[in-house]
């Protein structure tokens, strides 16, 4: 049993303490960098808690530790050039067209401010965004030597793509999506607080409601004699709207202590970095598709091609995919 003990505090000791095995794997000035972008993200105020880097210090390490391996999850890097439009599968799939993909490239800010500041890189790394939609049609299929017509099929579409960090190398390009990661791990947190507060709002408005509604049946009830089964109703009424009533109060009771203090705003963030898993996923994904974007019914369909993304799902918006990319330079790259 001791050893088992022993066993354990080191263990903990090694995902959370201050030794070089720590700092090889999370090093202080990230954690430091993370706290930082916890409180500003937040609430500054929170400063004023006693111990509170000591306090984020665990969560923190633990959602960095989550979120240093997602970036290995998403497919890529893919080149994004013209040569790979006509030859690749996987980029021919993502775009409805060559001129699409430079049109997107050549306009994106986040992309024409790196190669600004970056003249001689040839090529840069990119994360691309994109909603992925799969809609039932009825379409023409060949089998046999001849042509079926109004066959169900499924087509997949890519659409509303956005660049989100470009970086010079791959390595500094994951860097980059970890740390969007943590900042999107701080906006779950701050959408905890906001939406624990307009619950707190919500219920003290039904509460006012219930009241006023308790004094209107208690008013009913001492107005003009009525008859048995009326008073019966009413009882009956009365009950169930102080039911309600008194089990609107404990929520609010709860919802209230939830935020009573700056040390409870730090307990709600706390609860988020600890369970990152719960606030962002990224989920690799695979399907089988011809040059028409029609969905293969097998991985083995003759003129099917695979494509990979990774979905990527946070708790604050809609689902979306992701894969990786290298642009090439307008100038030095060209159109290739």
């Amino acid at each position: 049993m001791a050893a088992r003990s022993s066993r354990s505090k080191r263990l903990l000791r090694a995902l959370f303490g201050r030794s070089s095995r720590t700092k090889g794997r999370i090093s202080e000035e990230e954690i430091d960098r993370a706290i930082h972008m916890v409180i500003e993200g937040t609430d500054p105020r929170l400063r004023l808690v006693s111990g509170y880097k000591r306090k984020l210090r665990r969560p923190v390490i633990r959602s960095l530790l989550y979120l240093k391996r997602l970036p290995d999850r998403i497919p890529g890097p893919f080149e994004a050039s013209s040569a790979a439009f006509g030859s690749d599968p996987q980029i021919n799939a993502l775009f409805a067209s060559a001129d699409d993909m430079h049109e997107l490239f050549g306009a994106n800010q986040t992309v024409r401010d790196f190669f600004a500041q970056a003249p001689d890189c040839a090529v840069g790394f990119c994360s691309l965004g994109m909603y992925r939609e799969e809609k039932h049609i009825f379409g023409m299929e060949l089998e046999g030597g001849m042509v079926r017509k109004d066959v169900a099929q499924v087509a997949v579409n890519f659409s509303g793509h956005w660049v989100g960090v470009c970086a010079a190398s791959l390595e500094e390009l994951k860097q980059q999506l970890m740390w969007r990661g943590f900042h999107s791990l701080t906006a779950s947190a701050l959408a905890r607080i906001v939406g624990l507060k307009a619950k707190t709002t919500e219920l003290e408005r039904q509460r006012i409601l219930l009241k006023a509604k308790l004094r209107e049946i208690k008013a009913q009830a001492r107005g003009l004699e009525p008859v048995v089964d009326t008073n019966r109703a009413e009882a009956g009424d009365r009950a169930a709207v102080q039911h309600r009533l008194d089990e609107t109060e404990r929520q609010l009771g709860e919802a209230k202590a939830s935020l009573g203090t700056l040390d409870d705003y730090l307990r709600q963030i706390r609860q988020v970095l600890s369970h990152p898993s719960r606030y962002l996923k990224v989920k690799p994904r695979c399907v089988h598709i011809n040059r028409m974007g029609i969905k293969a019914r097998s991985a083995n369909e003759r003129g099917s091609a695979q494509v990979l993304t990774a979905q990527i799902s946070l708790s604050h918006q809609a689902p979306f995919d992701v894969v990786l990319v290298t642009p090439h330079h307008p100038k030095l790259g060209g159109r290739p």
